[in-house]
């Protein structure tokens, strides 16, 4: 194989980057799932009640006192069913996270996909209650995906270059 067929070296610092975010929201969402399924253990009802009254403001405190009694009122069952969700949602994050800091191109397309697809409802709920949280995630999950798709079609023109036929020479 000559240098000329070799592919050029893939950078991977922003990929890890990415990953590294894929990661804390896996974790974020592997403590929801943990949340739901302990909910009713009294350490954790106790935690939460403290949680709400240590917030700083009030809306905050009633958001979270809000969701208590939201998750009060649903069968274990149903929980159960939730937290499974979560879990599920936590291994798509995980699996994008490794594959992206190895610098797989699999992940790469992967993560679009699911980044992508989760966009407009992000728009949707930031324009239905405006966070700073929300337009945060909203902003990070665009340039993930715009980084990406660039990336990606990079890559492709030039592989094509790499393997277009050489000129006919006279």
């Amino acid at each position: 194989m000559t240098d000329k067929t070799l592919p050029p070296p893939r950078s991977l610092g922003v990929l890890r980057a990415i990953a590294v975010f894929k990661f804390v929201k896996a974790a974020f969402v592997i403590a929801t799932g943990f949340g739901l399924l302990n909910f009713y253990h009294p350490v954790v009802t106790k935690l939460l009640s403290r949680f709400a009254h240590d917030l700083p403001y009030l809306y905050e405190q009633r958001l979270v006192q809000d969701a208590i009694t939201f998750l009060s009122g649903m069968t274990l069952r149903r929980r159960q069913i939730i937290a499974a969700a979560t879990f599920m949602y936590a291994g798509l994050f995980l699996v994008e996270g490794v594959g992206l800091w190895l610098g797989l191109l699999w992940a790469e397309v992967l993560t679009i996909v699911a980044t992508s697809s989760l966009i407009p409802v992000e728009i949707f709920e930031l324009a239905r209650h405006t966070t700073i949280s929300r337009a945060v995630v909203l902003i990070a999950n665009v340039a993930i995906a715009a980084y990406l798709v660039w990336r990606l079609r990079r890559e492709l023109a030039a592989h094509r270059a790499r393997v277009a036929p050489a000129p006919p020479t006279d």
